[in-house]
């Protein structure tokens, strides 16, 4: 909107703002994914669920430590349903300020190191291109006349 390419600072901002963003909106996927893959891990007392009774086993400590886990694995549904009954929103979003933290720094160097090396391997033109429309004409050469140069008439 100013006419101008915008420094490696507001990349490096403009990086960490959509990194905040995209990991907030994510985080519950993220949160179900990571329930899923700890719940046959843990022996028990499983930590995902709070108690595998809840998930609908009922295996006690001894029996899954001597066996694993002989059942189905919970769908991603049952995941969700369970974890919302247990622990609500809130359990959704359980560590969420840790990525807050490392997310942003992540994303606005992975933008800033993305664009820049992307200009590396770009050609004149798809710079020229890239580049707002100010800067574009300003490094255009300069069209060749056509009309013959005629000088105005002075009074003599």
């Amino acid at each position: 909107m100013t006419g101008r390419d915008l420094t490696t600072i507001e990349r490096m901002i403009c990086g960490a703002f959509a990194g905040l963003v995209a990991q907030t909106v994510t985080y519950p996927i993220e949160m179900t994914r990571r329930r899923m893959q700890t719940l046959g891990v843990v022996a028990g007392n499983d930590t995902a669920f709070g108690n595998l009774e809840a998930a609908g086993t009922s295996m006690s400590a001894q029996q899954s430590a001597a066996q694993p886990l002989q059942q189905k694995p919970p769908t991603l549904m049952c995941t969700i349903r369970t974890l919302y009954q247990t622990q609500g929103v809130r359990g959704f979003f359980k560590g969420v300020s840790m990525n807050w933290m490392k997310g942003p720094i992540a994303f606005s160097i992975s933008f800033t190191t993305y664009d820049s090396v992307q200009s590396w391997f770009m050609s004149e033109q798809e710079l020229r291109q890239r580049l707002p429309l100010r800067k574009r004409l300003t490094l255009a050469p300069s069209p060749t006349p056509t009309t013959p140069n005629i000088e105005p008439r002075t009074k003599e």
